[in-house]
């Protein structure tokens, strides 16, 4: 799985119907203005990966309604090894976990950028590519998201891109401002942080930095 698939149009309309069995009805809406959200971000990062962000971000939460005894019944068949931050955090397993069942589930629509980006679309992680960032970020800023801090991070993204700041250094801030706020949140219901989101956020302030 090391090329890059070819997706048309076509591919993903019969892939959001393919998917529906795996979700539930507000997660599917939520699923498909993910999947949009990914091609609007592409047009503008990646515009030759549209179909493959799209794939990605309907094929994102697939085991998400599963529960934490599922989910390690998941890990278990997958051999995922679990640390004891993730059985503090269970929230995270479904990026694992919906990562490998997409590989298996849907071969025809998955490549190694497209389990990526499903496998980090909720920690992060230290090094993150364009691509696993668009998927992370659309699935934060999707148009049905009105928690606070989404609402804010969607506004301070293209509010940003409106006023034609280059649109790295944007995506650059808007990455970092969305880890802020799930670390701030996780610290005030004193939560466990994943050591990934920690290094994601690292990874981007050091980007930040960089011309520094």
């Amino acid at each position: 799985m090391n090329e890059k698939i070819y997706l048309t149009d076509c591919d993903i309309e019969k892939l959001s119907i393919l998917i529906k069995p795996y979700l539930t009805e507000k997660r599917y809406r939520h699923t498909l203005s993910v999947a949009e959200e990914a091609a609007r971000l592409g047009e503008i990062y990646l515009p030759e990966d549209i179909n493959r962000l799209r794939a990605a971000g309907l094929l994102h939460d697939i085991t998400k309604k599963a529960d934490t005894k599922k989910q390690l019944q998941y890990c278990s068949e997958f051999g995922i090894i679990v640390g004891n931050n993730e059985k503090l955090s269970p929230s995270v397993f479904h990026a694992m976990t919906g990562a490998k069942t997409a590989e298996r589930d849907f071969p025809d629509y998955t490549d190694c950028d497209i389990i990526s980006g499903i496998r980090w679309h909720t920690t992060g992680k230290y090094g993150m590519t364009t691509f696993e960032a668009i998927i992370y970020l659309a699935d934060y800023i999707e148009p049905t998201r009105d928690f606070d801090d989404c609402k804010k991070a969607r506004q301070y993204f293209y509010d940003r891109l409106s006023c034609g700041e280059d649109k790295y250094k944007v995506l650059t801030d808007t990455m970092i401002f969305t880890f802020d706020e799930t670390i701030r949140q996780l610290i005030e219901s004193g939560s466990i942080i994943d050591n990934n989101t920690i290094g994601a956020r690292n990874y981007y302030i050091t980007e930040k930095n960089k011309d520094i």
